[in-house]
């Protein structure tokens, strides 16, 4: 496989943007050509509430200030929380205002990417550390690489030895810490954690312009839809990943005991939707920045992930919008619905892209737009909200 797709990148012709060391720029997440699409249409909807909802927002302040740290601590639910609100929240920041610079044009946004970007990488000397380390660095460097990726390919400002301080940042301070997610105790972990993790080191791989590390993100994501994701195609019980293995007698507790296991259930459904969320987005998104690389995960065969993918979006948006009621798990009655803040990317894809029908996010999408996110995802309304094959 690792084999397979480095051809690919050699001989797949490129549709958009340059290509350098068989990777394409700026790749991770949106395009240009998207953004662009968006911009154009700022007085419509959904983009015209969305883009509001952006600039009103604390994230989008234009004598935004970083706060930087040199070892960030963070233990289960943040506690400790030294510099785990912070990074995030800079993080969030970056990519809010690498996305306002596309869609303004006002160099400050950029000039306040550059002033995070430039922060951090002169500061971030000791990692991440406590339980919840690798987990943290997965969600900063998502949305750090984001912001990065846009800002290093369309600001001619930002100096060149500033753009080699953050690849280094992103190789020594985020990469190692994120990896550790697939080895000891972290491997068995609630699996949004190693979603967030691959879709993680895929963005540092394309910033990095590491094809070794992307392709490993790539084989990683293979083996973690099916274990995430349930379809009754796969037998009395879900399949494990390659890094995690658990026996029929361990399965439905780390499932958090669904009264049965039904097309679309995720590891965590039974758990709370949010944290689900943070799976699914994770795993959409990384499709959605491999597609950008010419690699199509939403179809992908071996994983069968577009089935999973739509099964997972249609169970649990009618769970939200009550057109589904009947119990699904064994530990409680009701559900913590919140998925919001994510599904526009796989509804843009399957819905807009490919013309197929998934009546129950659209409707859970209508009712929540425009949405904010958490953590790892943001501004998902504004970014593929109906923008269809812009890329």
């Amino acid at each position: 496989m690792i084999r397979y797709i480095f051809m690919f990148f050699i001989l797949t012709p490129f549709f958009c943007g340059a290509a350098e060391n068989g990777f394409n720029h700026p790749g991770v997440f949106v395009s240009l050509k998207q953004l662009q699409y968006v911009k154009d249409n700022l007085s419509r909807e959904p983009w015209k509430s969305a883009y509001e909802k952006v600039l009103q927002d604390p994230l989008a302040d234009k004598h935004y200030e970083p706060t930087p740290w040199s070892t960030v601590e963070c233990g289960s639910s943040s506690n400790p929380n030294n510099g785990c609100t912070d990074e995030v929240r800079d993080a969030q920041a970056a990519y809010t205002q690498a996305l306002l610079w596309r869609l303004s044009g006002e160099t400050v946004y950029a000039e306040n990417v550059r002033k995070i970007l430039n922060a951090w990488a002169n500061t971030l000397t000791g990692g991440h550390t406590n339980s919840n380390g690798p987990l943290q660095a997965s969600w900063a460097a998502t949305m750090f690489t984001r912001a990065a990726e846009i800002v290093k390919y369309t600001y001619t400002s930002w100096p060149q030895s500033e753009k080699n301080k953050v690849t280094k940042l992103f190789a020594e301070q985020y990469y190692p810490d994120i990896s550790r997610m697939f080895s000891g105790s972290y491997a068995c972990y609630n699996k949004n954690w190693h979603a967030s993790a691959i879709e993680a080191m895929l963005n540092i791989a394309i910033f990095n312009k590491n094809t070794n590390w992307f392709n490993s993100a790539i084989e990683k994501w293979h083996s973690l839809v099916p274990s995430y994701i349930y379809l009754s195609s796969d037998g009395s019980r879900p399949k494990n990943a390659s890094w995690c293995s658990r026996n029929d007698s361990q399965i439905n507790a780390y499932w958090n005991n669904p009264k049965s296991y039904v097309d679309g259930l995720t590891q965590e459904s039974c758990r709370d939707f949010e944290h689900t969320a943070y799976g699914l987005a994770a795993i959409i998104n990384t499709a959605e920045t491999a597609r950008l690389q010419h690699i199509d995960l939403y179809q992908n065969k071996s994983s069968n992930a577009q089935m999973r993918i739509i099964k997972a979006m249609e169970l649990h948006s009618a769970y939200q919008t009550a057109a589904l009621s009947d119990k699904l798990c064994q530990n409680y009655d009701g559900y913590k619905l919140n998925t919001k803040g994510t599904f526009e990317v796989g509804f843009n894809q399957y819905s807009v892209r490919q013309g197929l029908d998934l009546p129950h996010t659209s409707e859970f999408l209508v009712s929540t737009r425009p949405t904010k996110g958490h953590f790892h995802y943001l501004w998902e309304t504004l970014t593929h909200g109906l923008v269809g094959d812009r890329n």
